[in-house]
């Protein structure tokens, strides 16, 4: 019995010739498939950009929604664990991002960077608290306004001093009311 290895395939001695194979891969795909070169190329780049598109960075930004519920708004503010750790940090409180002051440092930071208006005159949104519940912060607030159609004008730099594109997502639901928008800029809002 003959062992067959490599070398000897490519000379030809699988064959019972003694003149050497060229490039026998050549020989025996690329006549066969002449555009295989390229698509193989093709499909290498396209797994290369597809492993960059899934490693693609999140957008930063808040969730907020202002929901009707009997005599008044609540208001539920939510953002990225991440996100509320950068601005743990640029306040510069030192405190664990769930801790009762962590917390209460975040509910003030929402309080101080989030405001509307109706009619032109400044609402008065009442902090209620926050928590953590899996990859978010929750801040909840309250707002004894008018439940009419009109849509207040938000005013939101929410992140805006870590993340100067972040964007404040608006979710409105009332009677004869539903809307959603994002204020990207300081006192502005629009609706769609």
């Amino acid at each position: 019995m003959k062992l067959l290895t490599l070398d000897a395939f490519n000379a030809g001695e699988a064959h019972g010739s003694t003149s050497p194979r060229r490039n026998p891969v050549r020989s025996r795909l690329w006549p066969a498939y002449p555009g295989f070169q390229r698509v193989g190329w093709a499909v290498a780049v396209l797994m290369l950009l597809s492993v960059q598109v899934t490693e693609a960075h999140r957008d930063h930004g808040v969730w907020t929604e202002l929901v009707w519920s009997e005599d008044r708004f609540e208001i539920t503010h939510h953002m990225h664990l991440q996100d509320a750790q950068r601005v743990l940090e640029r306040l510069g409180v030192d405190v664990r991002l769930d801790s009762p002051e962590g917390l209460a440092q975040l509910a003030l930071y929402v309080e101080d960077r989030f405001s509307l208006s109706e009619r032109g005159e400044s609402a008065h949104l009442e902090l209620i608290g926050a928590e953590t519940e899996g990859d978010f912060l929750y801040v909840f607030q309250e707002w004894h306004g008018s439940k009419g159609a009109e849509i207040p004008q938000i005013d939101s730099t929410l992140l805006k001093e870590i993340h100067p594109d972040a964007v404040t997502w608006i979710r409105i639901e009332a009677p004869e009311l539903n809307q959603t928008w994002s204020v990207d800029g300081h006192n502005s809002s629009s609706s769609s």
